[in-house]
């Protein structure tokens, strides 16, 4: 029980400290890291984003809902707007205002495949990990609040159920835990990530540099992809490619919460975001123990962040019974 807890709140921490980690870097390519030698850890300011913003935003609905309720996650949601946003998406801020101005959270959606869902996704992961039916519903519904593209949405369910399987094991079979969450998505609407993620183990086998060049631009597809951006070091908004980016970054070193964010943001391109859903993994595996105590002191509103995952967990063990 105590470890289940310490993975709860160090999922919401991890996410937090990864996103605080690549914000200062955020657009940088991996060419301009290497070149001038930028030491991410040296730039590390604790300042999060609309990532851990809207974690935070999913967690605290769960908290007062006593669960899962898009009514109350589309409240948070619009409370949100008011904090107020730090870097959002345009899609997402768009969706969200369309719900403040009264359109149905089934219907407030943007057509934007960004990685919007996939960034915030993970307490619903934490609270249903023995429950993956309902993690399936409520990782589609809280994704279409603001993105109804089936990468985003993918996306969604990908990242909780990778959260979930985490939560769940104490031993890391990387090829039992690909192929659980590759099955969740065995769909027709689905298949490019499905197929995408199973092929995951084989970058494993390559050096970072050459894996996350590929990953980083997986799927993107013009007018949002542009020749000129190969080789130069890109981890792409794009959900599919950050979110395998980001799983990548784990799964190469799964015990080292330093080595995967920090090779994660080195990638390039949406650092905050692909250093969060790092930070989300590997914190959730590792717990918050095992994330370097002077990124957790120094991350913004820590103690705030490790009491929402505290109550969290509370709120679950509630849940269950």
């Amino acid at each position: 029980m105590l470890k289940k807890k310490k993975k709860f709140i160090g999922c919401i921490v991890g996410t937090g400290v990864g996103d605080a980690l690549g914000e200062p870097v955020e657009g940088c390519t991996r060419i301009y890291i290497e070149n001038y030698n930028v030491d991410i850890p040296k730039l590390y300011l604790g300042r999060y984003t609309d990532d851990t913003q809207l974690t935070i935003a999913i967690a605290e609905s769960l908290i007062r809902a006593k669960g899962y309720d898009p009514n109350v996650l589309s409240k948070r949601f619009i409370e949100w707007l008011d904090e107020p946003p730090i870097g959002p998406g345009r899609g997402c801020l768009t969706s969200i205002h369309r719900l403040r101005n009264g359109v149905h959270w089934s219907e407030s959606g943007s057509d934007s495949g960004a990685n919007g869902c996939a960034m915030r996704i993970s307490p619903i992961g934490l609270f249903f990990h023995n429950d993956i039916e309902m993690l399936i519903k409520a990782a589609k519904e809280s994704s279409l609040i603001t993105h109804r593209h089936w990468a985003a949405i993918c996306s969604g369910i990908v990242v909780a159920r990778a959260v979930a399987y985490l939560v769940n094991h104490e031993v890391l079979d990387i090829d039992d835990m690909l192929n659980t969450v590759a099955d969740l998505i065995n769909q027709k609407e689905y298949k490019e990530f499905h197929d995408n993620l199973l092929k995951l183990k084989k970058y494993l086998e390559l050096p970072y540099k050459e894996a996350l060049m590929e990953l980083g631009l997986i799927g993107v597809q013009p007018p949002f992809f542009d020749q000129r951006m190969v080789g130069i070091g890109i981890i792409h908004p794009y959900a599919m490619s950050t979110v395998l980016s980001a799983l990548y970054c784990f799964l190469k070193t799964p015990k080292d919460f330093k080595k995967s964010v920090i090779e994660a943001i080195t990638g390039g391109g949406d650092t905050d975001t692909v250093g969060a859903i790092c930070g989300t993994f590997s914190g959730t595996w590792n717990g918050i123990d095992n994330i370097p105590q002077i990124w957790v002191e120094g991350l913004i509103d820590s103690e705030k962040i490790i009491s929402i995952g505290d109550k969290l967990w509370e709120t679950y063990l509630d849940y269950k019974k």
